[in-house]
C-alpha cells in the first residue's frame, strides 16, 4: 500500500506542476514577457527537433521489423487484405506511439530530472523565489509547451517513416507491391489509427514530463543524487508508459 500511495502521490505532484507551468506560461506570453518567448525558442530545438536524429532510425527498424514479420505471416497464410490493414493500423495506432513514449521517457523525464536537480543544487530555485518569480512556470513552462508541441510532430513523422520503411521486407519477402502497401498504409483507416496513436504519444509524453518533473523537484543534498533520480525518472517513466499503453488496450 506505500508503494501505491507513493505512485498516487507523484501523479498528483506531476499533474499539478503541468497544470501550474501551463498556467504560468500562458500568464507569461499574454503579459508579452520577452523572457518566456526567448526561453520557448530555446526549448524547441531541444524537445521537437533534437530526438528526431535518434526516433526516425528507431521507427524505421520498427517498421522494417514489423514488415518482415508480416511477410513471413503472408508467406503462410494468403490473407493480403486483413493482414495488410492489421499492420498498418497496429504500426501506428500502438507500435510507434510507445516507441515515441519510450523514447520520450528516455529524454524528457531524465533531462527534467537532471536539469531541476542541478538548479536546486545550484541555488538558482532559491534566487528565483527570492526574485519574487514562479519557479516552476519558468522552469517548467517553455518545456511543457515545447513537449506538447512535439506530440503531433514526432508521431506524424515517425509513423510516415515506419510505414514506408515496412514496405521494403514486403516487397522483398512477400512480393507485395509498392502501391498496393501505399493504399493500405494511407487508407481512412490508417489515418484514423494515426489519430489515435498522436492521443496516445501525447498521455505517454505527458507521464514522461511529469514524472521528470515529480522527481526533480525533490530536495537535492549531493551531485550525486542528480545520477541517481535520472535513473529513477527512468524507469519510473517506462512503468507509467506500459501501464498506461496496458489500460488503453484492455479498456478502450
Amino acid at each position: 500500500m506505500s508503494a501505491a500511495r507513493r505512485a498516487l502521490a507523484g501523479v498528483g505532484a506531476g499533474t499539478w506542476l503541468i497544470v501550474r507551468a501551463l498556467r504560468g506560461m500562458a500568464r507569461r506570453i499574454v503579459a508579452g514577457d520577452m523572457l518566456a518567448a526567448r526561453q520557448l525558442g530555446a526549448a524547441v530545438p531541444l524537445y521537437i527537433w533534437g530526438p528526431l536524429y535518434t526516433l526516425l532510425p528507431l521507427a524505421a527498424l520498427a517498421g522494417v521489423i514489423a514488415g518482415i514479420g508480416a511477410g513471413r505471416l503472408l508467406a503462410v497464410y494468403n490473407a493480403e487484405i486483413p493482414i495488410l490493414t492489421m499492420l498498418a493500423g497496429t504500426l501506428v495506432r500502438d507500435v510507434v506511439p510507445l516507441l515515441v513514449g519510450l523514447f520520450a521517457s528516455g529524454s524528457i523525464s531524465v533531462e527534467l530530472s537532471s536539469r531541476l536537480g542541478a538548479m536546486s543544487l545550484n541555488r538558482e530555485i532559491d534566487a528565483l523565489e527570492a526574485l519574487g518569480r514562479d519557479p516552476v512556470e519558468h522552469a517548467l513552462g517553455p518545456s511543457v509547451v515545447a513537449v506538447m508541441l512535439s506530440t503531433p510532430i514526432h508521431m506524424l513523422l515517425a509513423g510516415l517513416v515506419a510505414l514506408t520503411a515496412c514496405g521494403l521486407p514486403l516487397r522483398l519477402s512477400a512480393n507485395i507491391a509498392w502501391r498496393a502497401w501505399m493504399g493500405f498504409a494511407f487508407s481512412h483507416a490508417a489515418a484514423s489509427a494515426m489519430l489515435t496513436g498522436m492521443a496516445k504519444v501525447l498521455l505517454y509524453t505527458l507521464i514522461a514530463f511529469a514524472v521528470g518533473s515529480a522527481i526533480g523537484a525533490k530536495p537535492v543534498r549531493s551531485p550525486g543524487d542528480i545520477g541517481r533520480r535520472a535513473t529513477t525518472a527512468f524507469t519510473a517513466g517506462l512503468l507509467g508508459i506500459f501501464t498506461a499503453a496496458a489500460l488503453w488496450t484492455a479498456l478502450l
